[in-house]
């Protein structure tokens, strides 16, 4: 969250095999051999192969893909819809975005196969808006096999979309589609039976789709179908970036081989997996198997395996209010739980960095981050209390120092901390004095500032300000630095003998 870089697509390579993002190309020209062995297969033998291989969806519910194929081949309309999802949802984990740059062929490709499957003979690709030389790369490439007959008689066409959070959600793709507010919608009938403008609509994200040409590749192949999922890692790392790896892999073997665990000096505090709205595990927790099966069984859900880690200088509770602004300004706003249940979660855990938490605010955090789970509309929302409920499994000791003893043990919210201008570093520039919104810093040119703690409101501009000149001001707990009384000339304090124990600049 803030603090941790946004995802590249800086592709860290690994020995897995790499089905997705370079499979089926030869010499960098697709090869379309998946579609070539799923064309002379029925409908029903493509769906029971996607069934005996247990693929479920990327970047959603996690539901198995052959059960929205069933339904909707299962449809007697003829003009049935499939959609691909190019919207990227977790901003550490760009997989259609990479998918798109390294091999949008196997996209495409997935795609056609999944067509055959149902029986539709359309297909709309759904990008972002904002993303035009991705667009045009796209239909360059629909031309060129359209001109050599490749797209088995299938119609493509490239939608523009908002690239929203909420998107993620088919019904809510559906709603931007027909351009209504971006809102999910009530379920049953599922949008396999009927979707966009009242057709059976077969909705997946790219990835999806991707996985579905590597499956039919290998067993063209008569191979072991071996399934692999994109995975992101941020945050701090030795290695950032995206890697396609096997799904039998667990969280340890991706942070510790493919990562490279953290840099030197650091030491883990907690991974979180799965985007904003994930889990949060400390070091014990590092051997679940990153697979919907085994999250599943330990009472958790895979979203995607993002995955983000944050050393001992993070605040968690600060960290989880991140989450939680996340997760409301993500909602859609339409079911209530979605609405103000999100809002209500982010108002109780920002009390606690602010210092206005009560006694009784774990319990009701326990209470809504629940009642979001099941009421809330849509799978965006419900999984809004994840992070905060994993971390007060593990850190309860750090949400207790901030409820009932007003601290903050890494110093980073500011209402538990004071700032102060170590006399050593400033300069006396002066760019921090007319920034002050309460006047607490005295000083003038040449002279050592000083911040007047009766008065200052633990804003923190000071820091930010003094960060590229100085950095002078550093934040204190129980132990605080030694400055004049008074601003004084450049140079001329004298410190008395002692330490600085308990600061920290940021």
């Amino acid at each position: 969250m803030k603090g941790k870089q946004k995802m590249t697509m800086q592709i860290i390579p690994t020995n897995y095999p790499q089905n997705m993002l370079s499979g089926g190309l030869v010499d960098g020209s697709p090869t379309f051999s998946a579609l070539g062995y799923a064309n002379q297969l029925s409908g029903a033998d493509l769906i029971k192969i996607v069934a005996a291989n247990r693929l479920r969806g990327r970047s959603g519910l996690a539901q198995p893909v052959s059960d929205k194929w069933q339904l909707c081949a299962a449809q007697t309309a003829d003009n049935k819809l499939v959609v691909v999802n190019t919207i990227d949802g977790d901003p550490f984990l760009p997989a259609a975005a990479t998918l798109l740059a390294k091999n949008p062929a196997g996209v495409i490709e997935g795609a056609l196969i999944a067509a055959r499957a149902v029986g539709a003979a359309e297909a709309y690709i759904c990008i972002d808006e904002a993303k035009e030389e991705t667009a045009a790369a796209l239909t360059d490439l629909l031309r060129e096999l359209q001109a050599d007959d490749r797209l088995n008689g299938c119609k493509f066409d490239l939608i523009a979309v908002p690239a929203k959070y909420v998107i993620r959600e088919d019904t809510a793709l559906i709603a931007a589609l027909e351009g209504k507010p971006i809102m999910s919608g009530l379920t049953p009938p599922m949008p396999a039976e009927k979707g966009f403008q009242g057709r059976p609509t077969l909705i997946h994200h790219a990835e999806t789709f991707a996985q579905v040409a590597a499956i039919f590749r290998q067993a063209a192949r008569g191979e072991e179908v071996v399934q692999t999922r994109l995975i992101g890692l941020a945050g701090d790392l030795q290695k950032t970036g995206i890697c396609e790896a096997t799904t039998d892999l667990s969280l340890r073997t991706v942070f510790t081989e493919i990562a490279g665990g953290m840099p030197e000096g650091k030491k883990l505090k907690f991974l979180q997996v799965g985007g904003p709205s994930g889990f949060l595990f400390a070091e014990d927790g590092l051997d679940i198997v990153l697979s919907d099966e085994a999250f599943e069984a330990g009472g958790r859900w895979l979203v995607n395996p993002s995955i983000v880690a944050c050393d001992e200088a993070t605040c968690v509770v600060d960290y989880v209010k991140q989450c939680a602004d996340f997760s409301e300004k993500a909602a859609c706003g339409k079911c209530v739980m979605g609405r103000e249940g999100t809002w209500q979660l982010r108002e109780f855990i920002s009390d606690m960095t602010a210092g206005k938490s009560k006694n009784d605010d774990l319990a009701m955090i326990e209470e809504i981050s629940q009642g979001i789970h099941t009421g809330a509309l849509c799978p965006v929302c419900r999984s809004a209390g994840a992070p905060v409920r994993s971390a007060l499994e593990i850190f309860a000791s750090e949400f207790d120092m901030h409820m009932r003893r007003r601290r903050c043990p890494t110093l980073v919210c500011n209402k538990y901390v004071t700032f102060h201008i170590l006399p050593e570093k400033c300069t006396g520039c002066g760019e921090c004095l007319p920034q002050c919104p309460v006047h607490a810093i005295a000083g003038d040119d040449g002279l050592i500032h000083v911040i007047d703690q009766d008065v200052c409101n633990y804003c923190g501009i000071c820091e930010t300000i003094c960060r590229s000149n100085a950095q002078a001001v550093v934040r204190a707990g129980l132990i605080k630095p030694q400055t004049p009384a008074e601003p004084i000339p450049v140079g001329t304090f004298k410190r008395r003998p002692g330490g600085l124990g308990g600061l920290r600049r940021r």
